[in-house]
């Protein structure tokens, strides 16, 4: 039976169904996400990249229905967090038709709870496969999630769009502009993954001797479904229906295309490759599939904290200004992992943590006064930009600090060590120290990372070490892969080549050859 109370306004119905719409759009992100990370791996990971996004959301979701959405959304008396007024979603046993209201525009409880879950499941998408990848272990991985999730991305998400957090426009003290997610969603993605990949170390040179990724189309692909789905994550922080969600979704996809061009253009530049050996000019220069991808997703990303701020019928041209600065800075930070010696298998700390804060700081400079804003520099509101730093400065710090500690804490806790092979970068250490005449790049070559087979065969070290280069596919998953090969054994015959032989006075016999055929196997 239902109820009067169920029934809606038209203006509400029609909001309604477009958030609803916006919120499907997001599980493209997610699928994308996965396909992307999969395809990037190498084949002994790629299911369990591919796995990862979605068998972290059931969690995810049951841990925001608890208590996260309430932590989150329900204004408490302080400016930092909030309270249990929504835990279990408890509020709506007051009414089956309650709003939730911002200066954007009324919605649904329920649909802000979903929507905003899904923001919260596309973040943990973004992160956590990345972290691991190729050699995190996923059991102390799933503990730090939940320590993540609760003292981590909610106060953050609070201290932003809670209309009582300190740093969002509604209270007014400190007001950052941030319209989708360029400090709650990207600068934590990206500083958590630092943390992380800081904790983790290198990863083994043997694994990356030769490094091929699984499957270049599921990059491709995935990197389509993302670009298809965030024109729901971007358009729907509006919480309504209107002409200028049509105006976020175009300022999104030209970002996206102009940062792919831009970061195409660089990547190219830079693959020039000698045609000879004698020191010539020559050269040739190639496109890459995964640079047009790369490129694609800064875009996206550098648009989001703008979004409504930058779109009106005559700001098109500020999606351009983002593409290009946003292509430039996300691809020139890629090489900051060399830098710091800081092994991000998946440039999420460039592509995410440092273009989240160029969006952050370009919302600060070109925004205009809507949804609650004063505008940005263009509009002379000069100080928009200090608050732009302030916000990115503190959830940077708040969330690699916190995740250190967070981190460093799990990895000391019996049988919760954070990497497969677990002296590992203990190992590098001695080596580092007992050589430091030697090249490092030498001590790290993929016949030797510093540790002495020879001397510790059967050793608990050698255990975990197999263990990580097996891959995740075999360790997690117990050999579960995403595709299995078909190997084929060419068997070499002396008389297939006799015209080889011409001249030579004893021609191996093929008892001999299948000797040899033997030892090089």
């Amino acid at each position: 039976m239902i109820s009067e109370e169920s029934n809606l306004p038209i203006e509400l119905a029609i909001n309604s169904l477009y958030m609803l719409f916006c919120t499907m759009l997001l599980f493209f992100v997610l699928v994308g996400v996965s396909l992307f990370y999969s395809g990037l791996t190498q084949r002994r990971s790629a299911l369990l990249q591919l796995a990862m996004p979605m068998l972290l959301t059931p969690f995810v979701l049951l841990e925001w229905y608890i208590w996260s959405y309430s932590l989150c959304y329900s204004s408490s008396s302080n400016h930092f967090i909030g309270d249990l007024d929504f835990a279990v979603l408890r509020q709506l046993r007051e009414s089956a038709v309650l709003v939730y209201a911002t200066p954007r525009g009324e919605i649904l409880s329920i649909n802000h709870f979903l929507f905003n879950g899904m923001f919260k499941i596309i973040c943990v998408g973004f992160t956590f496969p990345g972290c691991i990848a190729e050699r995190g272990r996923l059991l102390p991985m799933l503990l730090f999630l939940f320590c993540w999730s609760t003292i981590i991305y909610n106060p953050v998400t609070y201290w932003f769009w809670n209309r009582n957090g300190w740093l969002s426009t509604e209270f007014g003290t400190l007001p950052v502009t941030d319209f989708a997610g360029g400090n709650c969603i990207h600068v934590v993605s990206g500083f958590t993954a630092l943390a992380y990949s800081y904790l983790l170390g290198p990863r083994n040179s043997k694994l990356l001797y030769n490094y091929r990724s699984s499957n270049n189309g599921f990059i491709l692909l995935g990197t389509f479904f993302i670009a298809f789905g965030w024109c729901g994550f971007i358009a729907g922080c509006d919480y309504k229906f209107s002409t200028f969600s049509i105006y976020i979704m175009v300022n999104s996809l030209l970002a996206a295309s102009v940062s792919s061009v831009v970061w195409m253009i660089i990547d190219f530049y830079y693959s020039s490759t000698p045609l000879d050996g004698n020191g010539h000019n020559k050269s040739e220069r190639k496109i890459s599939i995964i640079s047009f991808s790369s490129g694609l997703m800064a875009g996206l990303v550098v648009i989001t904290p703008a979004g409504g701020y930058v779109s009106s019928p005559t700001g098109f041209w500020k999606a351009i200004v983002f593409g290009v600065i946003g292509g430039i800075s996300s691809n020139l930070a890629t090489r900051l992992k060399f830098f710091f010696h800081i092994d991000d298998a998946f440039d999420i700390f460039a592509i995410h943590g440092i273009t989240g804060i160029v969006g952050s700081l370009l919302t600060g400079i070109f925004g205009e006064s809507s949804y609650g804003s004063k505008g940005g520099w263009v509009e002379g509101n000069f100080i928009q930009i200090c608050y732009q730093i302030l916000g990115c400065v503190v959830t940077a710090t708040y969330v690699f600090v916190m995740s250190l500690l967070f981190l460093y804490l799990i990895d000391w806790i019996p049988g919760f060590h954070l990497r497969i092979d677990k002296t590992f970068n203990k190992r590098m250490r001695e080596q580092k120290l007992s050589n430091t005449h030697l090249n490092v790049q030498a001590s790290l070559s993929p016949t030797n990372n510093g540790f002495d087979h020879d001397t510790a065969v059967g050793s608990i070290d050698t255990k975990f070490e197999h263990g990580e280069l097996e891959g995740g596919d075999q360790y997690e998953l117990n050999g579960e892969y995403m595709m299995d090969f078909m190997e084929f054994i060419k068997v070499i015959r002396p008389e297939d080549y006799t015209e080889d032989y011409a001249g030579i006075e004893h021609i191996p016999s093929s008892n001999q050859m299948m000797d040899l055929n033997r030892k090089i196997e």
